[in-house]
């Protein structure tokens, strides 16, 4: 089955699947009519563009025109669809290791060049653990509370 693109005598445009190219032309589904063989526009020219890189952004603030609240709002615009692409496709992300060394788990203990990355990440999570179960024991160790007038009960 070939698709093609058909007009009929009443200006209605449509698809149709015919056995050949030398089929006749169906007739039209919206009002009957005979219907003639039209030429399907392809488009030979353009591209798909996944936007500007995190390596794009001004840096600065005179990148950013000066704190020009059009500049501000395209760039905070362009970086959010950006966003968007990355979450569905992670390999355009490019390295982000950069950004994480300091963030999250890593924050009291910044990745560096050079670090295996499993281990760090382990090492991290590990203390993380430690970190949340030493909470809840450091404050009933002390077996007092204070009230609201900042009187100690007993």
């Amino acid at each position: 089955m070939i698709l093609y693109d058909y007009r009929c005598e009443g200006d209605h445009r449509f698809e149709a699947a015919v056995a050949s190219m030398s089929s006749p032309a169906p007739d039209c589904p919206d009002c009957g009519s005979s219907a003639r063989r039209v030429l399907t526009t392809v488009r030979t020219s353009g591209f798909a563009s996944a936007g500007h890189s995190r390596e794009d952004m001004p840096k600065s603030w005179k990148g950013m025109g000066n704190g020009n609240r059009d500049a501000v709002d395209y760039w905070r615009r362009s970086m959010e669809k950006r966003e968007r692409l990355e979450e569905r496709h992670p390999e355009l992300g490019g390295d982000r290791r950069p950004i994480l060394a300091h963030e999250g788990i890593f924050r009291d203990r910044p990745l560096r060049a050079g670090d295996d990355i499993g281990a760090s990440v382990q090492a991290a999570v590990t203390a993380e653990k430690a970190k949340e179960a030493a909470k809840p024991a450091t404050a009933s160790a002390t077996g007092s509370s204070t009230t609201a007038g900042g009187a100690a009960k007993r």
